[in-house]
């Protein structure tokens, strides 16, 4: 006769095999939030330093390269380069606050500062200079030889363009041939190029003040050249007086940085290493910007102040009623 036992009411049934091992899995799980809880809950944004579009996007970037490492090494955090097709963008860019730096021929300094959000930082050392070229030998030896002939110059709104602009448009020009025609081009080497294949009779660029010949006497009238980068000889027919050099520009929300920001730059020819960042990107060194020095450049860009509605304001005492 058979008999079946029953387990009593309180018996446990253990699970054949090896223990569970519960506490190892509890602290690995603590362990992963811990580190989870260590890392930075997202990435620094990088910040944006525009460069006006003197020359070609590659080349900017280029040339630039260095100095974008270099402030990303300051700040601690990336910093990406970008330039605009035209400077109305980039001007446009900038009122929105769109670049944390930004560097500008001097002209457009008082449009980002009298009325905008940034401030000056420092200036590159060297002082630039436009230069009204033609071809030695030719029959153009004076302005007045300009008449209906085309000038290859920078864009619209670059400094060389307006320069070139208070030479010419304050001249009688006869009826026929006329005025010189302005071709212009999207920065100063598409110019340099254009003269050098024969599409305009004479050029206009900015290049190092301190490279200009001495200017003749009064009653002196002998030729001065210059040599291109191809090594084409060229005569200067006019010359700007010197002004101050690229300058960079740092928004206003960037202030805590700037002090330390200025000195590193104008140091930076003090070390190997800057004096190599500074020949790369064609720079003599950086020097303190003054604001004095951007006056004589207010109502440069009347068309880009009104545009952008930049007129400054009517001092009080001049106030109308």
């Amino acid at each position: 006769m058979s008999t079946t036992v029953m387990p009593a009411a309180n018996a446990s049934c253990k699970p054949i095999g090896q223990p569970r091992r519960r506490p190892a899995l509890v602290w690995l799980a603590f362990a992963i939030l811990l580190w989870i809880g260590s890392a930075p809950a997202q990435a620094q944004a990088p910040l944006t330093f525009g460069i006006q579009p003197f020359a070609s996007p590659p080349a900017l970037f280029k040339r630039y390269a260095p100095l974008r490492d270099w402030l990303g090494t300051e700040f601690g955090q990336p910093v990406r380069l970008e330039s605009a097709r035209d400077l109305p963008t980039l001007l446009a860019r900038s009122r929105e606050g769109r670049y944390d730096l930004i560097l500008v021929a001097p002209h457009v300094v008082p449009l980002l500062t009298g009325n905008g959000p940034y401030r000056l930082l420092a200036r590159s050392e060297e002082e630039l200079a436009m230069v009204l070229l033609v071809r030695p030998g030719g029959v153009i030896d004076t302005l007045a030889g300009l008449a209906g002939r085309s000038l290859a110059v920078p864009y619209k709104e670059s400094h060389a363009a307006t320069l070139a602009r208070s030479l010419t448009d304050s001249r009688d020009w006869p009826d026929l041939p006329g005025p010189p025609r302005y071709l212009h081009y999207h920065h100063n080497n598409a110019a340099v190029v254009a003269f050098q294949r024969g599409i305009a009779d004479a050029l206009v660029m900015i290049i190092e003040g301190n490279v200009l010949p001495a200017r003749p006497d009064a009653g002196e009238h002998h030729e001065r050249h210059l040599s291109l980068g191809d090594g084409s000889l060229v005569r200067i027919l006019a010359q700007s007086e010197r002004f101050p050099g690229l300058t960079l520009l740092v928004h206003k929300r960037l202030d805590g940085h700037t002090p330390r920001l200025h000195h590193h730059l104008t140091t930076l020819q003090e070390s190997p290493s800057g004096t190599a960042l500074l020949r790369h990107i064609r720079h003599r060194g950086f020097i303190e910007a003054h604001a004095a020095e951007y006056e004589p450049f207010q109502g440069a860009l009347e068309d880009l102040e009104t545009k952008f509605d930049l007129q400054p304001p009517i001092p009080a005492e001049k106030s109308t009623p």
